[in-house]
């Protein structure tokens, strides 16, 4: 895998530990994290692991677990991986629904398929590959999702369609949608394919479907599981299928009879697995046909030797386990069953994420990959610039700006990050929620200070007042409260459905809050008392400010409603909106839906509405620089490879610069206190510093 290293940009680049500035879009000087991992996969030689995440595909070399490069950032959200047996093709799927065929030793991408749209009747879309894997003969990959359990199977040669594989329709029952990727597995000689498919109306349970590939035709329907199916491997004679569901009900069926061979629920010690997560039991045949079970617990995993119910070993797992890959000899001398296999899990005491490497004879870890990756909620700048700090599902993480790197992190299991604030002695704090409780920390020890639990139904959005003296919190039934530093609340007249966005002015007097009942109120946060509403219905095309074909588009949509006599103009769909104040106080940015509203914060009059370009459709992140006289919006996954971020100047509306980075939601932005950097985080787990020294003016 030499190869793989000429594919870095090593130039003025330590390639072992500096990936903070591989293959940076084009504006960013650091990306922060490795992006959330949906896939990891062994080369055959053992001598790579590959981790597919939302910004890439991440090459490790085991021996040293070091990153040695970095493949297909220009989309990303790679959600399924396997290698060809002989080492010579990597395949990827990822979240559109797009395949891609690689030379694995020099980087190519040789075949690019796209697998159509999946639409059901019950208005479900369907996009991307969750599972994909070659034939024993590498003839052939086959790819599923997470629906009716349709195969598709493509040439490796040529790329082709060569079979869609179809459940029988007098079997198939289910709605086709279900929340877990389906399992498939090629029998050694390449002739069989099994996969799992839904059984009963609700998808709640499997059956499992085996084809022959010689002609196409399906030979067995296994019926027996009662749940969703997470797992298969054949037997290397091809005469045995051994499967696992959710409950961790181990089965093993003979395919010429389709009967079952036996069943058993000892290797799991959990009774259910969550569906995210990694699958409670993973059977494997070993070279001579040997069934083992691995049960995987939340911080251990078990080898069963399922012939003699015989325990081989026990590997104490430091984290909470999230993904597990298996890597397995196709010798067919036991004496080289030797897995290797690889597990991702994320610490409940510190918050570290790491991929862990074992093998079979060896309980203790063979070595570790540190993973920086969880969903960025927000993202806030120290006093000084130096440190930036980071919030989101469960972590709350403090990065050196300068030496682009993390200098800690804490896990906050279970908590939505939804702010950060810095006093001026540099002290910082973190106000997050689980479900409806409410909780202050500080971030450095990791402490509670306060907890409050008015709020009967969930937490939707939070956030400190510039001072921190006081903090607002809303939650999903409209319910607002504003707290004091003790924890007490001045409960607000409620919104009618989910806060979504919630803003305090600079001096921290008013505060603003959004909601899906499609208002936006202001509040005079002394007395609790509600000042005024924030105009948010449509307005006339020629008043917005965009582009041509964006404004005959709203044109259009007025005549129609015109006609149908809709008397209320509100914007195309006003349930989410962001709401933040400029720096100085006198303006108030909203984004909504297809535009961005500026208005007056005294008057609270329309100042300026922008119409966005379609690719941008849903602005619902904001922020400015300290200046006042720039903000800058983040988008929403609008089907394009790369999120868009726009600076825009604020007197007038125009667009200076446009950043893409992120393969998915933008969901929090921050500049520095000198405004040259402006920081983006994303629902991909990534942060990205964007150099703004060239676009604004006086800095």
């Amino acid at each position: 895998m030499e190869n793989h290293i000429s594919k870095i940009p090593t130039q003025g680049v330590d390639i072992k530990t500096d990936t903070a500035t591989w293959a940076l879009p084009e504006g960013a000087i650091a990306r922060f994290g490795e992006g959330t991992v949906f896939a990891i996969a062994f080369s055959p030689d053992r001598k790579c692991l590959v981790v597919g995440t939302a910004i890439g595909l991440w090459w490790y070399e085991v021996a040293t677990m070091t990153p040695i490069a970095l493949w297909e950032t220009e989309r990303g959200m790679i959600s399924a991986l396997d290698f060809s047996s002989n080492g010579k093709w990597l395949a990827t799927g990822n979240a559109d629904g797009i395949i891609k065929l690689w030379d694995a030793q020099c980087g190519t991408c040789v075949t690019r398929i796209r697998r159509p749209i999946q639409r059901y009747e019950n208005g479900w879309v369907e996009y991307g590959i969750r599972k994909i894997i070659f034939s024993a003969d590498n003839q052939h990959i086959a790819a599923s999702r997470q629906g009716n359990g349709v195969i598709c199977l493509w040439d490796v040669e040529t790329g082709d369609l060569s079979d869609k594989l179809t459940p029988d329709p007098e079997i198939i029952v289910g709605s086709g949608r279900t929340p877990i990727p389906r399992p498939l597995c090629f029998s050694l000689d390449g002739h069989l394919l099994a996969g799992a498919s839904p059984a009963d109306p609700d998808g709640t349970a499997d059956f499992i479907s085996v084809w022959n590939l010689k002609n196409g035709k399906q030979i067995a329907a296994l019926k027996g599981h009662t749940a969703l199916v997470r797992a298969l491997d054949f037997s290397p004679c091809g005469r045995f299928l051994a499967s696992c569901d959710m409950y961790g009900i181990l089965q093993e069926w003979d395919i010429t009879t389709g009967n079952q061979v036996q069943v058993s629920s000892v290797y799991s010690e959990k009774s259910q697995v969550t569906l995210g997560s990694s699958p409670p039991v993973i059977p494997i045949y070993s070279p001579s046909g040997v069934l083992h079970a691995i049960g995987v617990s939340n911080t251990s995993i078990t080898v069963w030797n399922v012939e003699c119910k015989e325990k081989l070993n026990t590997f104490e797992h430091p984290e909470n386990i999230s993904h597990i890959h298996f890597s397995k000899s196709v010798q067919r001398d036991d004496k080289d069953f030797n897995l290797v296999f690889a597990s991702k899990g994320i610490s409940a005491s510190n918050g570290s994420s790491k991929i862990h490497l074992w093998t079979l004879d060896n309980p203790e870890s063979v070595n570790t990959i540190p993973m920086d990756s969880c969903e960025i909620e927000t993202v806030t700048f120290s006093l000084y610039g130096q440190t930036l700090i980071s919030g989101g599902l469960g972590f709350t993480t403090c990065w050196d700006v300068a030496k682009k790197r993390p200098q800690r992190q804490m896990r906050r299991r279970g908590t939505m990050v939804h702010s950060i604030n810095i006093s001026p002695t540099g002290n910082i704090r973190a106000l997050g929620n689980i479900r409806n409780v409410l909780n202050v920390w500080d971030v450095e020890t990791n402490e509670t200070i306060t907890t409050v639990t008015k709020h009967q139904d969930i937490v939707t959005a939070a956030t400190f007042s510039p001072t921190g003296e006081h903090w607002a919190s809303g939650d999903a039934e409209g319910k607002l409260y504003i707290w004091d530093g003790n924890g007490e609340p001045i409960p607000l007249c409620r919104h009618t459905d989910a806060i979504k966005s919630l803003a305090f002015s600079p001096d921290g007097n008013q505060l603003v809050s959004a909601s899906r009942d499609k208002t936006a109120w202001v509040w005079d946060v002394a007395s609790g008392q509600k000042i005024a509403s924030l105009p948010l219905t449509q307005l006339d095309a020629e008043l917005y400010l965009g582009d041509l074909s964006q404004k005959k588009r709203l044109m259009k949509i007025q005549r129609i409603r015109n006609e149908k006599g809709v008397a209320t103009r509100t914007p195309f769909n006003t349930t989410h909106i962001a709401i933040t104040f400029s720096p100085c106080g006198n303006i108030i940015a909203g984004g909504l839906p297809w535009e961005i509203r500026l208005w007056d914060a005294k008057t609270y009059d329309i100042c300026l509405a922008r119409l966005m370009p379609k690719e941008c459709m849903r602005p619902f992140t904001l922020a400015f620089t300290p200046c006042g006289q720039y903000f800058a919006s983040g988008s929403w996954w609008a089907g394009t490879d790369k999120v868009s971020i726009r600076l825009w100047d604020v007197a007038n509306g125009e667009n200076i610069a446009t950043f893409l980075g992120h393969p998915t939601d933008v969901q929090c932005l921050a500049f520095s206190p000198d405004g040259t950097i402006l920081a983006s985080g994303g629902f991909d787990g990534v942060i990205y510093l964007w150099d703004l020294k060239p676009y604004l003016k006086d800095i």
